[in-house]
């Protein structure tokens, strides 16, 4: 009697178990265009974003120390006022000739410490603009690197999924002869037992590749913005990939 209530217990608690394990998600094969395509996903990834802005601020920089001398360098003009109000009166000057020269004057002003210094403001302008756009190619490549592992990640924990659903489903058909067996008293309590441990332990397995791959899947769709499932129908929008620039 307490063999039978043990194997109607065990069925009670077993059963549903499998019966409500996820089935694995559509199964994604190894593509090389598929992998390019998440890699060009990506490329609209924020941090790439602030990478390219950092380059424009760079140039920006560069246009603004190549363009020093405009506020740099000045002009001035000086007219002598007393003169100026003798030729518009028509006064003759005393003598014959006007004292108060020159009528006018106009000046330049260009800083000498500027024309030594800036040279090399350019210069390290120009090495800031290097600077930012291998900082913003070293982005990409890393954005790239981190979607082709995920994407590779993705692919392993899914076979490994569909491998630990089939051990899981063996486990279980196990189990549901081992019960029938030993409610007609063909195998002993601790043969059952076994059966019951074999099959919690691989419904173990099954949950932690299940976890696995849904960690996977997420981590994808943060790098290229959007549901994997969009990406793999083919509904999202392909954009280029940025190259690298050359410093002017």
């Amino acid at each position: 009697m307490k063999h039978v209530l043990l194997v109607t217990l065990c069925s009670l608690l077993l059963s549903p178990l499998f019966a409500q394990m996820n089935p694995p998600d559509k199964k994604m094969t190894s593509d090389p265009a598929m992998a390019e395509r998440l890699v060009n996903l990506a490329m609209q990834n924020p941090q790439l974003e602030i990478a390219d802005h950092e380059v424009n601020i760079s140039q920006y920089k560069l246009k603004e120390e190549k363009g020093w001398w405009a506020s740099s360098i000045s002009l001035s003009f000086n007219a002598n006022e007393f003169t100026i109000k003798r030729l518009e009166n028509k006064q003759a000057p005393a003598g014959g000739y006007y004292p108060y020269y020159p009528f006018y004057n106009v000046g330049v002003s260009i800083p000498i410490g500027g024309i030594i210094s800036k040279p090399f403001s350019v210069k390290a302008a120009r090495e800031g603009v290097a600077i930012a756009q291998a900082q913003r190619n070293s982005a990409y490549r890393q954005v790239r690197a981190a979607v082709l592992s995920a994407y590779n990640d993705y692919l392993a924990n899914q076979e490994l999924l569909t491998i630990q659903s089939q051990l899981t489903e063996s486990s279980y058909n196990d189990f549901l002869q081992a019960k029938e067996k030993f409610r007609n008293g063909q195998i002993s309590a601790d043969d059952y037992n076994k059966a019951i441990q074999n099959y919690h332990d691989q419904l173990a397995n099954r949950i932690t590749a299940q976890h696995n791959l849904n960690g996977d899947k997420i981590q994808l769709e943060q790098l290229i913005g959007q549901p994997l499932d969009k990406a793999l129908a083919g509904s999202s929008r392909t954009v280029d990939q940025h190259g690298s620039q050359t410093v002017k």
